[in-house]
């Protein structure tokens, strides 16, 4: 399997980093989105600025680039400071979209999606399921340190459950690409 769906969890990290890096390319790209404003959209919206805690609330769309998360909520909690914030996606489930430079996609869906600032960490919790291609990985609950770039999925051991994980052959990928093609 590719590891290039595990770029679009870096990206998520976008939403309150910056980088002095360029894009080079008229498509999507890691550093496009990076720099590229993000939009956030909703039917509400509640900034408290002593708190320092931002909620949107129905039908929520961020946008950056090649980056969309669709959620019913989204939380912003910057109360421990610049550097320490907590994104909080929650929907049922939120769904993460990220156009990769290869024009390949990746899809992330669950209950929460949780980025933190601070320990560099994407937690996709409740019912998690990451896709690109065709591959999927599906657990109760997956972890992406961005930092050490591990990726770790946990069953819920009180129900039984366990992590699957899919992977498709190459020609099934080739097949679907071109089927897509056909349709576009």
């Amino acid at each position: 399997m590719k590891y290039n769906w595990m770029c679009y969890l870096i990206i998520l990290s976008a939403l309150m980093l910056s980088s002095g890096l360029q894009a080079k390319s008229d498509k999507p790209s890691l550093n496009q989105d990076i720099n590229a404003p993000i939009a956030i959209s909703a039917k509400s919206t509640f900034v408290d600025g002593v708190s320092k805690m931002s909620v949107y609330k129905d039908d929520v769309v961020v946008v950056q680039a090649g980056l969309t998360i669709n959620a019913a909520r989204l939380s912003i909690d910057a109360s421990a400071g610049e550097g320490q914030e907590v994104f909080i996606a929650t929907g049922e489930p939120a769904q993460f979209t990220q156009s990769l430079e290869d024009g390949s996609r990746v899809t992330a869906l669950a209950n929460e999606i949780r980025y933190s600032v601070v320990t560099r960490t994407v937690s996709f919790i409740g019912d998690a399921q990451l896709a690109q291609d065709t591959s999927v990985v599906k657990s109760e609950s997956i972890e992406f340190d961005l930092i050490n770039k591990q990726l770790v999925a946990k069953a819920n051991n009180a129900e039984g459950g366990r992590v699957t994980t899919v992977f498709q052959p190459e020609v099934l990928k080739q097949q679907i690409q071109e089927q897509q093609d056909d349709n576009n």
